[in-house]
């Protein structure tokens, strides 16, 4: 007769190393009064629990193996101990009813004792875990704004952190962690309030960037027109200065200025009048006659005199018309030495 082992089983997952697995216990097995020894055709690293007519348990971890299956065994559970991840999201309620908050869970579960495990008669162990964080964190978030989703996380973490591990009842270790945020829709809200404020932002940005703009450009034009009035204001000191000079006879200084000055005489005689050119020529004679006099001694007046005479020659003969010579009008010819 064949080992009860190798008999149909009455509960199989037909499970590989890739199966995703909600309930650890791959096969059940019952073993008949009359059954004979023989080798367990179960994997390597998986447990074997097996029950006794009395109601308890007897454990083979892997590697360990029964060399012979004893008649007071009733049942064999084939129990894989491998590491398994979960993903999954839940809702928890918040302070106010109206929003809840959606959390985030990630589970690795692993079963370390196979006997609790058999004897706790889970079949779900992804349900099992969650329940357990609910029913620890649902009166956590419950004091807890929608808003307030950071400081909730941190609560959260800490109450569930202290209390009893998840799944210990079960036989099984968890390492766990939770993400808490709020809910779909409130998300949504706040990004297109966050959205307005940006564009608000954004526009008062604008338009503030723009008035410092207005205004650096109308300082700008304040600025160089009051330059361009200061020049005005300066050279109409300066023609008045020329004018004076002129008008009154200051041939001297005028002389010694325009000078060192030659610049100047275009901008002044540009602003006379058509009569007070006549009255300059007069006096442009005049102030050659002083240039080209003695009366001090030759080396102090060699340099201005030069000058003098260039300046006149190269400016005022340009500018100012020339009158009738009186000895060419009696000779009938002009003058052309001077």
């Amino acid at each position: 007769m064949d080992s009860p082992l190798h008999r149909y089983a009455d509960w199989d997952q037909h499970a590989d190393r890739h199966t995703q697995l909600a309930d650890p216990v791959v096969t059940v097995r019952q073993i008949g009064r009359l059954g004979l020894p023989g080798r367990a055709p179960t994997r390597i690293d998986h447990a074997l629990v097996y029950t006794t007519r009395r109601g308890d348990f007897e454990v083979f971890l892997p590697p360990h193996r029964p060399r012979r299956l004893r008649r007071r065994y009733t049942a064999v559970y084939e129990v894989d101990m491998g590491v398994h991840p979960v993903r999954n999201r839940i809702p928890l309620p918040s302070a106010d009813d109206a929003h809840e908050f959606e959390v985030g869970v990630e589970f690795d579960w692993q079963v370390t004792d196979p006997a609790r495990y058999v004897r706790s008669g889970h079949r779900d162990v992804p349900r099992l875990l969650l329940g357990e964080l609910e029913q620890a964190a649902r009166p956590v978030t419950r004091r807890f704004t929608i808003a307030d989703s950071a400081a909730a996380e941190n609560e959260l973490l800490t109450a569930v952190g202290q209390g009893k591990p998840l799944g210990e009842e079960a036989g099984l270790r968890v390492l766990w962690t939770v993400r808490l945020r709020r809910d779909e829709e409130n998300i949504a809200h706040a990004r297109r309030l966050q959205a307005i404020e940006h564009e608000a932002a954004e526009e008062i940005r604008t338009q503030q960037c723009g008035s410092r703009a207005d205004r650096e450009k109308a300082d700008r034009s304040r600025a160089q027109h009051e330059r361009q009035l200061e020049l005005q204001e300066y050279e109409a000191r300066r023609i008045a200065f020329y004018r004076e000079y002129l008008t009154h006879g200051g041939i001297d200084a005028w002389a010694m200025h325009l000078a060192q000055h030659p610049e100047d005489s275009a901008k002044a005689l540009s602003s006379l009048r058509e009569e007070q050119r006549e009255q300059l020529r007069a006096q442009m004679e005049l102030i050659k006659e002083m240039l080209t006099k003695a009366g001090t001694e030759p080396f102090e007046l060699e340099g201005p005199r030069r000058l003098a005479i260039e300046a006149f020659t190269a400016v005022f003969g340009q500018h100012v018309p020339e009158g009738p010579d009186p000895a060419a009008a009696k000779t009938g010819h002009t003058d052309t030495s001077r």
